[in-house]
């Protein structure tokens, strides 16, 4: 009997070794080789990078929603209000340039009590707000304190600069908060306290002021433009 396999048989096993082993190549080289960080059919994200700048922060809610023109008062410039002495177009935040928001009431409670323009003989360069007690005052927007003072005609005074040529006054203040000058702040933080500070006899107030221009090398705040802050347009509180 032969034990050996014949040549025929030798034949067709080499063959069929032959066959698997070039489809088993073929399928090995179908697959596409696999990237650090990527899978078949999934793009790779991590290397991405976001360009997006961060929003501004949010305004606070503590200033007015809604603004009263003071009963009982003759007031200057008054604007347009409703029976109830409530400002018909008030808007509690406004923009002063094209990057900055000031909230148009800067106070913890108040109403208004001399608005913007003529007084008697002379302008009235901003707006006051009146309560009968040392209520807080709060910074109008972002921004660096670039001058801390008392003044005879202002008593404690305040200006912040709010970059874009923008800066805001804050007159006859009781009391600073014990920030310092150079001092950064966001709208909202407190400031001071509302009081009646000056070389004469005058009703607690906030006198209040949006200013536009360049600072003066001597004449410093009194250099710059003042706006109506009333007749700004409004802006969106949530940054």
């Amino acid at each position: 009997m032969n034990r050996f396999p014949s040549f025929r048989t030798l034949a067709g096993a080499i063959t069929l070794l032959a066959t698997v082993t070039a489809t088993s190549e073929a399928v090995t080289s179908g697959i596409p080789a696999q990237t650090t960080g990527e899978t078949a059919g999934v793009p790779d994200l991590s290397a991405e990078v976001m360009s997006e700048t961060p929003a501004e922060p949010a305004f606070p809610d503590v200033f007015p929603v809604s603004l009263k023109v003071c009963p009982v008062m003759h007031v200057f410039n008054r604007p347009e209000a409703d029976d109830d002495l409530v400002m018909v177009n008030y808007a509690p935040v406004v923009s002063a340039g094209e990057s900055v928001k000031l909230a148009t009431a800067p106070v913890a409670e108040g109403c208004l009590s001399s608005g913007f323009g003529m007084r008697r003989t002379r302008l009235h360069e901003g707006v006051d707000y009146f309560n009968h007690t040392a209520v807080d005052i709060y910074a109008a927007g972002h921004g660096t304190i670039k001058e801390m003072t008392y003044r005879n005609d202002f008593g404690n005074m305040i200006v912040i600069d709010h970059g874009d040529g923008v800066f805001t006054r804050y007159a006859h203040l009781e009391r600073f908060s014990g920030l310092k000058e150079g001092a950064t702040v966001a709208a909202g933080d407190v400031i001071g306290l509302m009081g009646n500070t000056s070389s004469r006899k005058i009703a607690r107030h906030l006198h209040f002021e949006v200013l536009t221009g360049e600072w003066g090398d001597e004449a410093g705040s009194f250099a710059l433009t003042p706006l109506n802050v009333f007749d700004l347009p409004a802006a969106d509180a949530e940054g």
